[in-house]
Formats: C-alpha cells, structure tokens, sequence
C-alpha cells in the first residue's frame, strides 16, 4: 500500500467512505442486491436508499448493474486468471480485511464453481504471509498494507516503506502520548490531528514507540476490531470525529442527481408497480417490526426504489397505501402512516374521566330542579351566540360536526384549558372541520414544539381529543388561558408557535385556580348544586363577569355543561346582565326563578 495522496475531510472523501460502507454491504450479500437493500444492510441511519443510489451509480470502478440489482465489479473479473490473481483484486478493490467465506463466494462467483470447493482451497493460499496478514477476528488483508519493520535503522524502515521523515514531523507532536497498545490513544490522536492520516504513517509513528515488540498485522487489527478508528479504502485512518464529520457530507450526497440504470430505467420508467404477494408479506413483515409508525412513502423508495419526482410515483404510492391498508395485520393511522394492529395505546379510543360532566341533579324543597336547562330560545343577552363559539365548547359538549372544510386554514389559534392541561389533551371542537384529516378514526401525527423537539401525537375523531401533549404543557407557566398556534405543514406534521400570549376572557392566575379547586371540593362535600358555584364565583366579580369567563371558572370548579350555565344565568331573577357582564344580585336571590322562562324547560 504505496503512501496515497493526502485527501481532506471533504465530500469526495465522504462519497469513498459511503462507498466502503456500500462494498461491504455487498461483499456480506454475497449475491446482486437492490440499492434499498445495500442500504439496510450498511445497517446505518445516514445511508438511506437514495445516497446508496448515488454512490452506487458513481462508482463504477467498485460496483455494476445486472438485471437491475447491484453487484461488485470484481465479480466480473477474467476466469482465465490465476486464483491468487484476482483474490488480491477482491481484497485490493474491497480495501480492507475481508472473512475467508465472503472471500470464497467471491471466487465462486468469478470461476463459476460452487464456493464450498475455494472455502477449501483459501487456507492454505491465505497462509502464505508474504501476501496476506490475519486479523484477531478471523479476516484477511493484504500484507503490502501493512509496515515493513525488517529493517534495522529507522532510516532502512522508511525506505522500505516508501517513507520520508518528512512524512511524519506534521504528526510527531500529537503522536507524543500514542501507545501502540491502546486504541484509546490512537483515538485521541487520530481526532486530534483532524485530518485522514496515512495508514503506514500511523503505523510508523506507533512502532517509533514500540520497535522490539511492534507487529504491524497486530495493530491494525486491534483497530479494525474496535471500530472508532476508521480505514478508508484510500488508504487513511480517521478518528470518530472525522467519520462524523465525513457522515454529516451524506444528505448533501444523496442529492446528487445521477442516472442509476442508465437506459435500462428509461426504458422500464412508465411501468405501473405491481405487488406480488412474495412483496406484500414483506412490507407488512417491515410494519410488524418497526417499533415506530412505517410511512409508505419510504417503505415505496426503501423496498421498491420508486422516488419522488418518477412518472409513477403517486399512483405506485396509492398502490402500495391500498395493499397495506387491506392487510389485517396492520393499522392506518392517517397520511401514509402504518402501525401493527394493537399498537396503538388503549386511552386513545377513550375519553378521559376527568373530561367526564357528573350526572348530577340537586332539587329545592318543592322538587324542583335547581340547576335547570332552558331551550336556546330562551337565553338572554346573546348567549345563544355565546355557547355556539369555539372557545366555549369543549369535548362531550360540543355542537354536531358535519362536512369538514375541504380547504381548512393551515393555522389555528388554540387556547388551553384547565382540565386539558392536566392530562395532555386538546380538544378538537375548538379547532375549524378538517383542520385534521377525518378519515381513518385514529390518526398520528408529529407536533413539533417550539424547542424543535418532536411529539408522537394521537388523534381521535370520534373522541374529538388530540393526546399527548403532556411533556410540554407542563412546562407553560399558565394553567388556563394560554394561547398557542397550531401550522399544518403537512398531512401529519403540525408545528406550534407560542409567544407567552393569553386569553383575556379564560385566564385563570394560580391562586385563583387554587381557590376555584377548593370550591369544587366544598362543592362535592356540601353537595351544592351549580347555581350555589356560580353565584359564589360571581360574589368574586362585584362589576360583573363575561359568560366564557363565567363558564372557564365553573368547568375549574366542577365540570358544566356550557348550556347549563347559560339556563341558569339566564333563569334566574338574581343574575341579570350589565353593560356585556353578569352580574349576582344576592337581594333578588328570594325571587327565585324566572317563570315567564317555564316554556322554555327541557325535561
């Protein structure tokens, strides 16, 4: 391995690390492989289908096409050769140890025999150590890698290795502390050089340290085993900062714009996808074992190599929606989404009890109901336009939704109630028909925070609630009456904005909540009826209070009915309103109920 030329840590050295990552991929195959499939085999985040692609189709030195799969090209090279011949080209291109079966298959794949007979043959051809080193776990690579330590002077080892002393003077102040012996500091030293450093360089600069006992195969090795130091085909070692830094080149990669087939694609372009049964249990077997939500989307790029932008790409996507939703085993959860069957948690589908009204009914000493409930009609000072608002209703009381809006605004203004708060809900009446999709039941979407963290959120249409939203409401230094606003950015991504802003009418300070709770307590001990909460609240407001101020502190207190609180403002001789405001007079508390509103009671 003659001393290459020094690359940087830039994109053309990250296109060679992803295609070592890539080549190895393939050399584990052991067969033509689709690029979706490299890239789950590479068995990495950062190399997604779409860079595989990329780095397949720009490396033909390393890769070739056959029946629109991916193969290596040493697999093509001339079965005329001599054995040793082309094991050293599968090694050399590879560029780094490789596993004596991996090595057979390949040799099988040249000569076209089966690979039992070369798995027999390799050992005695890898035992000839002038042409091979092994490493601790078992793998093979070419000892021309390695440093030449027979010489007896320094200057006799550089010579023999192609070396200068110049070579090494840019690394000597780093090396200072490098133990041969400890890939901790060949860590430290790689990452704190910064930059690819030359295989025979390190391996000089760590047998300065060592030179009696320094084995070249035996370092290497040890680094290779560990993995945090990174040999690149080029030749170069790198620490983990610098593989980093190589990956954070990968999405700029995957961009690049290449023909992968090349006519071949063009000429099979327009074809429809058709799933095979054989391809429906995988897709589905990939749903069962993902531990998250599956989006078709990538499920259709990942397994079927179908990207967006190609002719077919939408109808394929509907094909591949279609098949997985009739499949039993897995669930629709909106958008492009899929879940196991059974995978979504048992409190989405329900209403959580503290939303829950108390069935209660208090009578005076006639009979009669106290807390009564009037027909629409029979509300005073606006109130039939009150209770029909969006920020007045609630979940279990809230007007029957019909068609939603088929072009909803992107942005709701959302304002957070007490209960809600409590158990990381949000109701959906308050926000416009259609601001979610309706269509599946339950659905899961991200809500991104202002922090940029991501929520797993759920959506139940048929509950109205959206849930999960706990982590962050508890950090909202307001317990009711805070306003946030809620951007659909996408079918299932919704981003929130939130600036500290309040609603007047449903801010509720925490001393004021703290003594409407212990009204609600008194109230359940005491057994008062809502007509006895409502005229204590309003003591509180001597100037009066507007109705959805009214109803925030009466649902703090105990859970009513927006209705309810209407008919009994609206009922009674004692509540009047004033200038916009409701107003208790205690002196007109003896003349109890308004009768000329008997017509208008419900049962």
């Amino acid at each position: 391995m003659a001393l290459a030329a020094q690359p940087t840590l830039d994109e053309n050295l990250a296109a060679t690390y992803a295609a070592d990552l890539i080549h190895r991929a393939l050399l584990e195959a052991g067969e033509p492989i689709k690029a979706s499939e490299a890239a789950r085999l590479v068995g990495r985040p950062d190399v997604d289908v779409k860079l595989a692609r990329v780095v397949l189709a720009t490396h033909p030195e390393r890769f070739a096409t056959t029946d629109r799969k991916w193969t290596l090209w040493t697999r093509f090279a001339a079965p005329d050769r001599a054995t040793e011949r082309n094991l050293e080209e599968v090694i050399e291109r590879l560029g780094q140890p490789a596993p004596p079966r991996a090595l057979a298959r390949e040799l099988a794949a040249i000569y076209g025999r089966p690979a039992e007979i070369f798995e027999e043959m390799l050992p005695r051809l890898l035992a000839n150590r002038e042409r091979y080193f092994a490493t601790p776990d078992g793998r093979f690579g070419l000892t021309r890698w390695l440093l030449n330590v027979s010489g007896e002077a320094e200057e006799d080892v550089l010579f023999d290795n192609y070396l200068r002393a110049s070579d090494l003077a840019p690394y000597e102040e780093a090396a200072a502390r490098l133990d041969p012996r400890s890939v901790d500091s060949v860590v430290e030293f790689l990452d704190s050089v910064g930059e690819p450093v030359p295989s025979r360089v390190l391996q000089a600069l760590a047998w300065r340290r060592e030179r009696e006992r320094f084995s070249p195969a035996t370092f290497v090795g040890r680094l290779l085993a560990d993995g945090r130091p990174v040999y690149l085909s080029t030749g170069h070692w790198v620490g983990p900062k610098g593989a980093q830094r190589l990956a954070g080149f990968f999405p700029a990669l995957a961009e690049r714009e290449v023909d992968e087939y090349g006519e071949a694609k063009a000429a099979e372009a327009a074809q429809p996808l058709v799933i095979s049964d054989e391809d429906r249990e995988q897709v589905v077997q990939a749903v069962l074992r993902s531990e998250t939500a599956v989006h078709a989307a990538r499920v259709l790029e990942d397994y079927f190599e179908v990207s967006p932008g190609e002719p077919t790409y939408e109808g394929d996507l509907a094909t591949l929606t279609d098949t997985l939703r009739q499949d039993s085993r897995v669930l629709w959860v909106g958008a492009d989404r899929f879940v196991p069957r059974g995978a979504v948690p048992g409190y989405v589908y329900s209403v959580p009890e503290i939303l829950h009204f108390p069935p209660l009914h208090f009578t005076d000493a006639e009979g009669n109901e106290v807390d009564i409930l009037l027909e629409d009609d029979g509300f005073d000072g606006g109130l039939q336009r009150e209770i029909l608002t969006a920020l007045a209703q609630d979940v279990l009381d809230e007007e029957p939704v019909f068609e939603p809006d088929p072009n909803p605004p992107a942005t709701a203004r959302c304002v957070l109630k007490f209960h809600h708060k409590e158990i990381g809900t949000f109701p959906l009446a308050q926000l416009p028909p259609g601001f979610f999709a309706v269509d599946p039941q339950v659905l899961q979407v991200d809500v991104i925070l202002p922090t940029g963290h991501k929520l797993d959120c759920w959506v139940n249409n048929e509950t109205r609630l959206l849930y999960g939203l706990l982590d962050w409401y508890i950090t909202l230094p307001v317990d009711s009456g805070a306003v946030f606003y809620l951007e659909r950015q996408a079918r299932d991504r919704y981003v929130v904005t939130y600036g500290e802003e309040t609603e007047p009418a449903m801010f509720i300070s925490r001393n004021r909540v703290n003594e409407l709770l212990d009204l609600g307590r008194r109230a359940e001990d005491e057994e008062l009826p809502t007509f006895d909460i409502m005229r204590e609240i309003m003591e509180h407001y001597r100037k009066g209070i507007e109705y959805l101020t009214l109803l925030t502190e009466v649902n703090i207190a105990r859970r009513t009915r927006r209705r309810v609180v209407a008919s009994i403002l609206s009922g009674y001789h004692c509540f009047f309103q004033r200038g916009g405001a409701w107003v208790y007079d205690a002196k007109k508390l003896s003349q109890g109920f308004d009768r000329s509103k008997r017509k208008y009671l419900l049962k």
